[in-house]
């Protein structure tokens, strides 16, 4: 109990040094010659950037729930626009929330963990989907994905070949996840569906929706999220030669020209409180953090610059926008004890939890 007690007090302790530490749906990223180095364990790929957001065989799913038939008016089914066939597909909404859960969070998360990544991804297909059949084009998708390669759901086909051997342990764990939380969502005091955003890892914590996203919301606040400090990958570094640098920034098309020494071309900086990039003068332009981020392939806007022996090098924390709900967070507070609704009210702070059905 006294060891666990020194953790927790080391880990509130860096959270309170973070500040000062840190002051000092993306297109494809460019060939800059990137040195990527992940400071502690490899961390696990399966986590994907939530849709808010290679070449493959362009067959439509093969899973019995899946028509290519145009659905009829329910809202217990949602209607996807294949970009691979171009054609809409139907998928029952239990069958939606397995394959996105499978593509968000590897079952070795935790049952908690899985839950509450469950709620937050059927508020945001639920909510989309509302948002679509308020409008007069009813018969148009509520969204699309290219669903033969795995963006945002992933069938049993696919998930037989990445899982294999371990392909029926794993699917008990995520449609047991699922079915002990299917049809719950997160809404206002009104009922209505929130935003309910997501990402990989904080940098320890999470951001303000208005500083990232433009516009104020209650349930999309920064709050701590400790555990993402022990994240495996919660610190990446990204090394770019000075040439490429410069090569990236002439390629913008926004009129910057580095000039001078290197080690002015990467200036003034504005962050939010929880540590992301706003703003930094770069050249003679003002660029934003997400745009930096997209430039040299970062995997937050949480980071850091600088130059030395002809190299810039970006240190970066976090993995994602650092909106909303943290996986890494979740799986901690769930190895901790929490359980699904506590992880919500967490990351979600205002937020109810109630059944859609």
């Amino acid at each position: 109990m006294k060891k666990k007690l020194i953790l927790v007090a080391a880990v509130f302790l860096l959270m309170a040094l973070l500040p000062l530490l840190s002051l000092s749906g993306i297109s494809s990223v460019p060939s800059v010659g990137r040195n990527l180095t992940i400071l502690g364990i490899k961390p696990d790929t399966t986590l994907n950037p939530p849709p808010y957001a290679e070449e493959s065989d362009k067959s439509v799913p093969s899973d019995e729930s899946v028509s290519q038939e145009a659905p009829s008016d329910s809202s217990q089914s949602f209607r996807i626009l294949d970009t691979a066939s171009g054609k809409i597909i139907e998928i029952d909404d239990r069958k939606l929330c397995i394959g996105a859960l499978a593509y968000e969070m590897p079952p070795s998360f935790g049952e908690e963990a899985l839950k509450a990544q469950c709620i937050a991804c059927y508020t945001h297909f639920c909510r989309l989907r509302e948002q679509q059949r308020s409008k007069p084009d009813e018969e148009a998708a509520d969204f699309e994905a290219d669903l033969s390669s795995g963006e945002y759901w992933l069938s049993s086909d696919i998930l037989k070949e990445k899982w294999g051997d371990t392909y029926d342990e794993n699917m008990a764990v995520i449609t047991g996840a699922v079915d002990a939380v299917f049809g719950e969502v997160l809404a206002d005091s009104n009922g209505k569906l929130i935003d309910a955003a997501y990402h990989a890892i904080s940098g320890g914590m999470t951001e303000n929706a208005a500083d990232i996203f433009g516009f104020e919301s209650p349930y999309l606040t920064s709050v701590a999220s400790p555990g993402d400090l022990m994240a495996d990958g919660y610190m990446t570094v990204v090394s770019v030669s000075c040439d490429d640098v410069k090569k990236t920034l002439l390629s913008c098309g926004n009129k910057i020209v580095p000039d001078g020494k290197p080690e002015g071309w990467f200036g003034e900086t504005k962050r939010t409180a929880a540590g992301s990039v706003l703003y930094m003068t770069v050249g003679s332009e003002q660029l934003k953090g997400s745009d930096i981020r997209t430039l040299f392939g970062l995997r937050s806007a949480n980071f850091e610059v600088s130059y030395k022996d002809g190299m810039f090098v970006f240190t970066v924390r976090g993995y994602g926008h650092g909106v909303g709900m943290s996986q890494y967070g979740a799986r901690y507070m769930a190895e901790q004890g929490a359980d699904y609704r506590e992880i919500l009210h967490c990351y979600y702070p205002h937020a109810q939890i109630s059944a859609r059905h």
